[in-house]
């Protein structure tokens, strides 16, 4: 029988958002779920994401804010294209480490960067950037060459990531596959709802019957992969005003509706 993994990250302090996806992933009736990093920063409840996820019980890999906030070190680690960017940032950056207690800084920094899993021999691994840094952008131009030599010397036949904000699943000419989970709580490919993706790991049968065009074998272990992307709707309005409320700057409420 296939095996149904849920993956999520980049949370952003966005409570409505992962609410509305673990109500989703109930619906869809996947039991085993993964948390990909970034549950902070941006949103304006991170204290709540933080209580939310950890009653939740799901392994959670340690994200570039969580490293950031959980050690109280005056940043992100996060990559602003613009200075109105850098000016949120800091700001965002300073909300957040104000309003996550002492104790769940110590949970955050104590967070693992990476998680193992494997099913049948396949070796899959859950981190949040890379499996070399937790704020390296795997993109999706990013080349074959590079995702090869950093899968082959992480050892791993999958490797699952955060940070992009952009969901996908490519596989490469190897049978390596990479896989995004995109962002709950922030998304950065021009859709605003919260955002999870469906591993679906098995026989070739039961893996093409979900309708991934990317559907195909790892490496060469006999088992197949295909993912299914899900966008849950939630109360957009309210959690922009909660930004606001909270004192953080409009800009990131109109970044939010801009997803």
């Amino acid at each position: 029988m296939a095996r149904h993994i849920a993956l999520y990250s980049d949370i952003h302090a966005n409570a409505g958002a992962l609410e509305a996806v673990y109500d989703d992933v109930r619906s869809e009736g996947v039991a085993e779920r993964y948390c990909l990093g970034d549950l902070v920063g941006y949103g304006a409840a991170p204290a709540a994401v933080i209580a939310r996820v950890r009653a939740s019980g799901d392994p959670v890999v340690q994200g570039n804010y969580d490293r950031g906030i959980g050690g109280r070190l005056g940043s992100c680690g996060c990559y602003y294209a613009t200075e109105q960017a850098r000016a949120d940032g800091q700001a965002s950056y300073d909300f957040t480490v104000a309003a996550v207690s002492d104790e769940d800084a110590v949970w955050l920094a104590g967070l693992p960067t990476q998680i193992r899993l494997e099913h049948e021999g396949a070796r899959v691994l859950l981190c949040h950037g890379s499996p070399r840094r937790v704020n390296e952008y795997l993109l999706p131009d990013r080349t074959d060459a590079l995702l090869e030599r950093l899968a082959r010397e992480a050892s791993a036949d999958v490797v699952c990531v955060g940070h992009v904000h952009v969901p996908y699943h490519r596989p490469l000419p190897s049978g390596i596959h990479y896989v995004s989970s995109g962002s709950v709580g922030k998304p950065k490919d021009g859709d605003p709802r919260a955002c999870w993706m469906e591993l679906v790991v098995g026989n070739r049968d039961e893996v093409e019957a979900i309708g991934d065009p990317f559907a195909s074998c790892i490496g060469s272990t006999g088992v197949w992969l295909g993912t299914v992307t899900h966008r849950v709707a939630y109360d957009l309005d309210a959690e922009v005003a909660a930004m606001s409320a909270v004192g953080l700057p409009d800009s990131l409420g109109r970044a939010l509706r801009a997803s």
